[in-house]
């Protein structure tokens, strides 16, 4: 049982490292094409952006390039992380249910 339970460890720690390691990866080549795009629209810094407000009001608003940049960079954490849980669980019930099956048939 140890041996199996050893097994689901190492199929679930190599899968979150893979997954959220690439989806960081790639993502992070993302936020720089966007952070560039950033930067040729900014104006005196600030990269204008708006909206309604929950009451149907528009209003105008500016965030600076380096706020854009640590929101894009949060955001690529906390996904990479989400994606790295979630390929860790498939994986481990994958494996799980393959060591099972291995197991039935010997």
């Amino acid at each position: 049982m140890a041996s199996v339970a050893k097994c689901l460890g190492i199929m679930a720690a190599s899968s979150f490292v893979g997954a959220s390691g690439a989806s960081y990866y790639f993502q992070s080549k993302l936020n720089k094409k966007a952070v560039q795009d950033a930067q040729a629209i900014a104006k005196n810094g600030k990269i204008p952006i708006g909206g309604r407000t929950p009451d149907g009001k528009m209003w105008d608003g500016a965030i600076s390039v380096e706020d854009f940049q640590k929101n894009l960079n949060k955001q690529t954490k906390i996904a990479a992380l989400i994606k790295g849980v979630g390929a860790a669980i498939f994986t481990t019930l994958i494996s799980g249910l393959a060591l099972l099956l291995k197991a039935k048939i010997k």
